[in-house]
């Protein structure tokens, strides 16, 4: 009987690990524990003269796969995309060269296939964590779509595997295969990982600078459809996950097992420092989550929005007393108090193939599809700002009034640049959302005239004063960004708080330290500096930029 080693990273099989020699009768073979093709050894007994050289040989190659990471695959010329994050670059090793550090990083992967081919058939293997952020369905088809566009032939899937996982293969037409292995789970933190996260870009989970953004979708409250109610607010929905809402009550809450990225938000974005109830009923898949919702009256779950089905959907009163739904706007614009980011983690050694992946989610063929399953899109589009409004907005909601002069007819861009707690400066991830943001208004001015104004907001330590300057600095370090890259900033305003301190809880103060891009189609206009006084005696100058002053 011939026999063989699984292709799968030791990592993501333990007969890989192992290094296990399998029974192989057939070519095509799979690995009864991962799915992943079997490298077959040849005839021969379990033990013999042989065996230990060709379990040497087994090791060897499947280290090789490993260490390889698909690189083999990508030997074909790529243009990767200019915003990719700095952690995702390999610096050049000269130090002066033209070169950009994604496409370097691909040309040193092809000098290195050059150097050491594969042999023709041998299947390179790689492992996608997260992909019940998209579900069976959609991420399947995603993958096929991006192995075809990518030249692959004879693309198929396997059946999912006892841990659910899919298989997909292709070939490339000179012979090699390539299969990926998407694993349906609630994604991976481990920093050698690739995978799709739910992220928060507002507390605890913050976007890191090797995460590609590829959506954007929100967590919603769900009901049975037949529930009379129609809102509830965070503070309630908070006492009803830690149990202290439910003391006498009917109400049965489901969520996501603890290992998920939903349930990580929740803890974030809704408990805070809070603790869930033991109690709660937990759920593998959102789709069983939704179901139980489904099929009890007095159930209520918190799913992604992305999942909801036939599931009744609340509106969410924030802690300003803001009554949201999680429109499409509102979730593009990350204005609705749950919304979250959909990233591709890039492995700490950054693969290729994560890579163009990453890439092909981002794309305009990728984005539609998306965008039909539910997702808001990750490119920024421009929207009437009125469908991003709350249903009801809070009493102690003030927009200063330059804020509402110089947002009168404009439309928002969404593509919501945050910032750290009493900082003004862009970091990492900041510097990707300004590049997406520019890319997109130089598009816009392509087409027709535009103005545009930077308006920041911050909700952080002091006075009025205090946040008006700092806002003013938020605003400032946008706008000089996007002059950078070749946009002409017509207005640039620091409106401090929008929301007292009073009523607004954790979860407003990290969605207030932001900066929003308006764009129209009318002039915009600089408005005059002035100098900001508090009733505690506290002074502060908010005006123009100093790159605006001496600009046209």
């Amino acid at each position: 009987m011939s026999r063989g080693v699984c292709t799968n990273l030791p990592a993501a099989c333990s007969q890989a690990a192992a290094k296990a020699v399998l029974p192989c009768p057939e070519p095509d073979t799979r690995c009864p524990t991962c799915g992943a093709a079997l490298l077959p050894l040849g005839d021969g007994p379990a033990a013999g003269p042989g065996a230990g050289a060709a379990r040497w040989v087994a090791s060897s190659l499947v280290v090789a796969l490993a260490v390889g990471g698909g690189w083999s695959w990508w030997s074909s010329q790529a243009t990767p995309d200019a915003g990719l994050p700095q952690a995702n670059r390999v610096a050049p090793t000269s130090p002066v060269s033209p070169v950009s550090p994604a496409v370097l990083a691909v040309a040193q992967a092809a000098s290195a296939l050059e150097s050491e081919p594969p042999g023709v058939g041998t299947p390179n293997v790689f492992v996608l964590h997260g992909m019940d952020a998209l579900g069976p369905v959609l991420g399947t088809e995603l993958m096929e779509a991006f192995l075809t566009q990518e030249g692959h032939v004879e693309v198929h899937r396997s059946l999912p595997d006892p841990h659910g996982a899919v298989l997909v293969s292709a070939r490339r037409p000179g012979g090699l295969r390539q299969d990926i292995r998407l694993a349906f789970d609630g994604g991976s933190t481990a920093a050698g990982d690739a995978s799709l996260r739910r992220v928060s870009a507002t507390s605890g989970t913050e976007l890191k600078d090797n995460q590609v953004l590829v959506g954007l979708d929100a967590l919603a409250v769900v009901v049975h459809p037949g529930n009379p109610m129609e809102r509830i607010s965070l503070s309630q929905l908070r006492e009803l996950l830690s149990g202290a809402g439910r003391a006498g009550g009917p109400v049965r809450v489901n969520v996501r097992n603890e290992a998920s990225d939903s349930a990580t938000l929740i803890g974030h974005q809704v408990l805070g420092g809070s603790r869930a109830s033991a109690d709660l009923q937990r759920h593998e898949t959102d789709a069983a989550l939704v179901q139980a919702v489904m099929a009890d009256e007095h159930a209520l779950g918190v799913v992604p929005l992305s999942a909801v089905g036939g599931a009744k959907v609340l509106a969410v009163v924030d802690a300003a007393g803001s009554v949201w739904k999680p429109t499409p706007e509102a979730v593009a614009t990350e204005r609705y108090p749950l919304t979250h980011r959909l990233v591709v983690q890039m492995p700490a050694a950054s693969s290729p193939v994560a890579l163009r992946y990453a890439q092909f989610l981002a794309g305009p063929a990728a984005q539609t599809r998306l965008r039909s399953g539910g997702l808001a899109s990750a490119a920024p589009v421009l929207i009437d700002p009125a469908n991003a409004e709350p249903v009801a907005v809070g009493a102690a909601v003030k927009w200063p009034k330059d804020y509402t002069a110089l947002t009168r007819g404009a439309q928002l861009l969404t593509g919501r640049i945050g910032f750290a707690a009493d900082s003004a400066e862009l970091d990492a991830v900041a510097h990707v959302d300004v590049d997406r943001l520019a890319r997109q208004i130089k598009e816009q001015a392509a087409a027709r005239p535009v103005s545009v104004a930077v308006l920041g907001v911050a909700h952080d330590a002091g006075g009025y004063c205090a946040n008006r300057a700092l806002s003013d600095k938020r605003a400032a370090s946008v706008a000089e960004a996007l002059a950078a890259q070749g946009v002409k900033v017509r207005a640039v305003r620091g409106v401090g708080r929008v929301v007292p301190p009073s009523v607004t809880g954790l979860d407003e103060t990290a969605r207030e330290r932001r900066v929003e891009v308006w764009v129209s189609d009318a002039p915009m206009h600089q408005p005059a500096p002035f100098k900001c006084v508090s009733g505690t005696g506290q002074v502060a100058m908010v005006g123009a930029p100093r790159f605006l002053q001496s600009g046209p």
